[in-house]
């Protein structure tokens, strides 16, 4: 009878123990289920942002910016990183207007001639020195900066930075320096690897990420084609009379016309089919001092610029640009009209072909306001820093910015972040 009983209890308490694991295996399966719905959503939410462009064009410039605007501040091993690299943008710069002026043959007025010789000398014998010898340099590169056929050479011969920073010694050259965001924006320094930053806007993520724009970091750029929502593609709209060497065939090369050829590739890949392309022709700053300055002649790297338009007109060149850019896109994502082809051949070639330019801008507003060409249609609602341009059935999204400018980079960023936003709502409903 014992026996019994406990037999009778052992099957209460083993099916009471069966009952419980079932109701917690039960409550851990929905909690599972849960958990994934809420990822679920949190992926689709998450917008992958590719930042793409050729070298130099400011995409690790406008990262930085991001971080600024986003309240994601410098940790003192970045900021003590930066310092270095802001050390060596100067001392590059300062070399280089040396060598600039010793080649144009150029006198000095009121610095001692043995000084420069000693400075030019210590430079290019000691192209990594410790802070110690920077900070002790700052006051001769002040000597340099007052000279009027030094600040002569700026414009025309120097990277972009060096007026900031020689205009900053004074701060700069102090023992206990640190790098203000400001200066941070302003250095420079090619990205030689995948930099990933993920910034929360209204409860969505948004993800940059810069995989560089040197020629030899383009082969990188189809690992990050998969799952990206959208593309930010920047041109540097000052490069139209610059260029670079090519490294294996040792070729000049135009800068611009090369952003072209890279962004027409790009554009047209099939990957591209679903995701929204924005584009930022950057470096307006600079664009408008060289127009101001007349440096040169657009028509002497474009020959097909229209002979209606004033090369030494800001619209005008920038309608150019946009339209020149916008005739790459192939509409269907099959392959490409003939015309196209032509067109995008051309560019190579050293001219372009296009839409035809008709009309003009009164002024840097309307221009951003609106695209002349034939095929585009105003956008029913704008802003001062941003439009639209349909293209059949493909949309882009285009801004003149200027990176350095954090003003102008918040405006173009909420610009930004509503269409990405609007673009992720749209790919969630029909999901």
């Amino acid at each position: 009878m014992s026996d019994l009983l406990s037999m009778f209890f052992c099957c209460a308490r083993s099916n009471s123990a069966n009952r419980e694991l079932m109701i917690w295996q039960r409550r851990r399966n929905k909690q599972i289920e849960r958990d994934l719905r809420k990822e679920k959503d949190r992926l689709r939410r998450r917008q992958m942002i590719l930042l793409l462009g050729t070298g130099e064009s400011g995409k690790s410039t406008f990262l930085k910016q991001m971080r600024i605007i986003n309240g994601k501040r410098f940790s003192s091993l970045e900021l003590e990183h930066f310092k270095d690299v802001i050390y060596d943008n100067i001392y590059k710069g300062v070399l280089f207007l040396l060598q600039a002026r010793e080649s144009l043959g150029i006198p000095w007025e009121s610095v001692d001639q043995s000084q420069v010789i000693s400075c030019a000398q210590m430079m290019e014998e000691n192209f990594r020195e410790t802070r110690a010898v920077r900070r002790e340099r700052a006051r001769l590169n002040q000597l340099l900066w007052k000279e009027d056929e030094f600040l002569a050479l700026i414009p025309a011969m120097s990277s972009e930075n060096t007026r900031y920073y020689l205009n900053r010694l004074n701060y700069i050259g102090v023992k206990n320096y640190c790098p203000t965001d400001e200066d941070i924006v302003w250095s420079r320094k090619p990205t030689e690897s995948i930099i990933e930053e993920e910034f929360i806007v209204h409860n969505t993520s948004l993800v940059f990420i810069d995989v560089g724009g040197q020629t030899k970091e383009r082969r990188k750029w189809c690992q990050c084609f998969s799952d990206m929502t959208s593309v930010l593609f920047l041109i540097a709209c000052s490069h139209y009379d610059e260029r670079y060497q090519d490294r294996v065939t040792k070729e000049f090369r135009n800068k611009l016309r090369e952003a072209m050829i890279v962004f027409e590739g790009l554009i047209n890949h099939v990957a591209f089919r679903r995701v929204s392309i924005i584009i930022f022709f950057n470096k307006t700053d600079i664009l408008k001092e060289k127009v101001a300055a007349r440096l040169s002649n657009i028509r002497d790297e474009f020959p097909n610029y229209p002979a209606k338009f004033d090369p030494f007109k800001l619209q005008d060149l920038q309608i150019f640009i946009v339209e020149a850019f916008a005739s790459l896109v192939n509409h269907s994502l099959g392959d490409a009209p003939q015309q196209q082809q032509q067109a995008v051949h051309l560019a190579g070639r050293g001219s372009l072909s296009g839409p035809s330019i008709s009309g003009t801008s009164k002024d840097a507003t309307s221009l951003v306001r609106r695209t002349s060409a034939p095929g585009y249609a105003n956008p029913a609602h704008t802003t001062s820093a941003a439009a639209s341009m349909p293209v059949r059935k493909r949309m882009l999204y285009r801004h003149f910015t200027t990176a350095v400018d954090s003003r102008n980079i918040e405006t173009v960023f909420h610009a930004m972040q509503d269409t990405v936003l609007q673009n992720n709502l749209r790919r969630i409903m029909m999901s």
